[in-house]
């Protein structure tokens, strides 16, 4: 061993002492040792750290400098058969050095086989690595501490970190997803664009965006509201940004319900028959549906600014209102009641008025509801019927007079025929005492007295009942045959009462043959063939 200033060995002709100089210059240390592990040089650095005895008899051995890392040197020797170099890193365990790094390079000096190892002392570097590593736990700690979703993502979209509650929410492990961009770990490729948008938006302007609401990024159902800020190294410039989330599915889920309860509530508001206005309970219009302003032709904006006294008349003012009070005063809290409103043109317009009370949360009243049915076509359809009724009583009226009149017509053509009879049968006994010749000149007077009361007082009599009965039959049938004669007339009449041919023969002392005859006429006249019925045809006038 040699005893100058460096641990310094001479096998055979080789000699070190020409770098020496230079690999004490080195702040770390050099030892070049033999295929058989002994230290052949060792610089100042590696004497000093390695605690090397210069003064020591024999050899040194690299086994005896490193003890019970030997084995880690073994293990780095056996990779040196394949490898030209090989490291490691140990707790050297001393006072001067605690924690080594050694790398080890395998050359040929003078065709000899060496090995040339740098040791650097990274102690320091172990200590702020485990001073970092327990900041990096603490801080991780923290974030995990924290209920809502916590991530940070770098200015390439890839995530960097995130805390408990992302991972559990999100079923995404740091270790699977570190540095992988966003729109890898979603099917949904719109959803990641959407979020990388609200990023860039972030990171160019370093300004925070708030209140973003989101579905999540694995599970669509569910959603967060999130805010993002800019993630700043410690020069200030923005390295990506850090967002916080926090799960607002059961709200979200809630609006939506209530939203959808809503646009049906509307539809129903809207769209239902009656009109339906909402007031305060100072009679004051909030709302309207479509059907109430259609009935008062005003628009949604006008009516906000009436009440309902401004479109009710003077003799049913504050109706509603009063309906109120009673409300107010533990009266009925719904009423249904008949009332007029005023249109925009000034019309009176008939309703039918269903009002009840809202109560708020405190179960105080808070709003009026008013259910309006328009009533304008039922009155006017009961005033028809009140007419029409009138108009049938008047007729009911008409046709007992007249009925009155045919009666008291036959009851003074049974009187006149009953006198008729008395006569005849006085003639017909005074006749029974008188000569043959006397009998011959009553008989013929008495035959002159029966045509006489046979004829055409009978025929006056019926036209005068039948125009009673049949007011218009005369007019349209003129109107439509004006060149009928008088005797086509009677037999029209006698036809439409239905008289068969035979009676009206009877009636009008005429042969059954004249009758068919005139019938015949008439067909022809009224345009008929045989197979029309000429009774139904008659019956149209």
């Amino acid at each position: 061993m040699s005893q100058d200033t460096d641990l310094f060995f001479n096998p055979e002709s080789n000699n070190f002492s020409e770098y020496a100089l230079l690999f004490n210059n080195i702040p770390f240390a050099v030892i070049i040792s033999d295929t058989d592990d002994l230290i052949l040089f060792a610089n100042n650095q590696a004497v000093q750290w390695l605690n090397l005895n210069t003064q020591a008899e024999g050899d040194v051995c690299i086994k005896s400098v490193f003890g019970k890392n030997y084995n880690k040197w073994k293990q780095l020797r056996a990779k040196l058969k394949v490898d030209s170099s090989a490291s490691f890193q140990a707790n050297y365990g001393t006072a001067e050095i605690k924690e080594i790094d050694l790398f080890c390079k395998k050359i040929v000096f003078h065709k000899h086989q060496l090995f040339i190892s740098y040791i650097r002392d990274i102690s320091r570097q172990k200590f702020l690595e485990a001073d970092l590593l327990g900041e990096k736990a603490e801080r991780q700690l923290i974030l995990d501490s924290i209920p809502a979703m916590v991530f940070v993502k770098d200015t390439e979209n890839r995530i960097i970190s995130m805390n408990r509650a992302y991972r559990e929410l999100t079923g995404l492990e740091l270790d699977l997803v570190a540095g992988k961009n966003v729109i890898r770990l979603t099917e949904n490729k719109q959803l990641a664009e959407d979020y990388w948008k609200d990023d860039l938006e972030v990171i160019e302007t370093g300004l925070p965006k708030r209140n973003i609401i989101e579905p999540m990024i694995t599970d669509e159902r569910r959603w967060f509201i999130t805010d993002k800020i800019p993630y700043r190294n410690q020069e200030g410039k923005i390295k990506g940004i850090i967002g916080f989330s926090i799960d607002i599915t059961e709200r979200k889920n809630a609006e939506d319900a209530l939203m959808r309860s809503e646009r049906r509530f509307r539809l129903l508001f809207d769209s239902s028959p009656d009109g339906i206005a909402i007031s305060n309970l100072q009679g004051k219009i909030l709302n309207t549906n479509t059907a109430f302003r259609n009935l008062l032709k005003y628009d949604a904006n006008e009516l906000t600014k009436l009440c309902f006294r401004d479109i009710t008349p003077r003799n049913y003012e504050n109706s509603e209102q009063k309906f109120i009070t009673e409300a107010n005063n533990g009266g009925m809290v719904s009423k249904m009641f008949e009332k007029e409103y005023i249109s925009k043109d000034n019309i009176l317009i008939p309703v039918n008025v269903t009002c009840w009370i809202l109560f708020d949360d405190a179960a105080k009243p808070h709003q009026l509801v008013v259910t309006v049915k328009d009533l304008t076509y039922q009155k006017k359809a009961e005033q028809l019927e009140r007419s029409l009724l009138q108009k049938e009583k008047e007729q009911l009226e008409k046709d007992l007079q007249t009925k009155t009149q045919q009666l008291n017509s036959k009851i003074t053509q049974l009187i006149e025929k009953n006198q008729l009879v008395n006569n005849v049968v006085g003639q017909l006994e005074k006749l029974r005492k008188s000569d043959q010749n006397q009998i011959d000149q009553n008989i013929s007077s008495i035959i002159r007295d029966l045509n006489n009361n046979t004829n055409e007082d009978f025929w006056l009599q019926f036209e005068t009942t039948f125009g009673q009965i049949n007011q218009s039959f005369y007019d349209n049938i003129y109107k439509a045959f004006p060149n009928l004669t008088n005797n086509e007339r009677k037999i029209s009449a006698f036809l439409k009462m239905n008289l068969a041919t035979k009676d009206i023969a009877n009636i009008t002392h005429q042969s059954i043959r004249s009758i068919e005859m005139a019938r015949a006429r008439l067909r022809a006249k009224l345009n008929l063939s045989r197979r029309d019925n000429l009774t139904k045809f008659l019956n149209q006038f």
